[in-house]
């Protein structure tokens, strides 16, 4: 029995004016996988990320979660959690609500 991928990029493409950060990018996750992204500075590791947790919109492409269509929703509505370089947080969330929010994901 083959199982679903928890998390996919289809065809995914990120522009941000002129500039392409990812072109047709397409992963899929399947349970119990673990994962690195290794590359060079600027070959799209962050952005691909960030779309995935819904950080950023991909332009063109597809995000699924759980096999359902993931691309519109924004992060605060997905099931995936993102540890920064740098601080970040929701600005419609109090403070207790920021630090708790990975711990509520589960």
């Amino acid at each position: 029995m083959q199982s679903q991928p928890i998390a996919e990029l289809r065809n995914v493409t990120k522009r941000y004016g002129l500039v392409t950060a990812a072109t047709n990018l397409t992963l899929a996750i399947e349970p119990g996988e673990f994962l690195s992204f290794l590359g060079p500075s600027g070959c799209g590791k962050t952005t691909a990320l960030r779309m995935l947790a819904g950080f950023e919109q991909a332009s063109e492409g597809q995000v699924l979660i759980d096999g359902r269509d993931a691309t519109a929703l924004p992060a605060w509505q997905r099931p995936v959690n993102m540890v920064f370089q740098q601080y970040a947080l929701f600005p419609h969330l109090t403070v207790a609500q920021n630090v708790g929010y990975g711990l509520n994901q589960r």
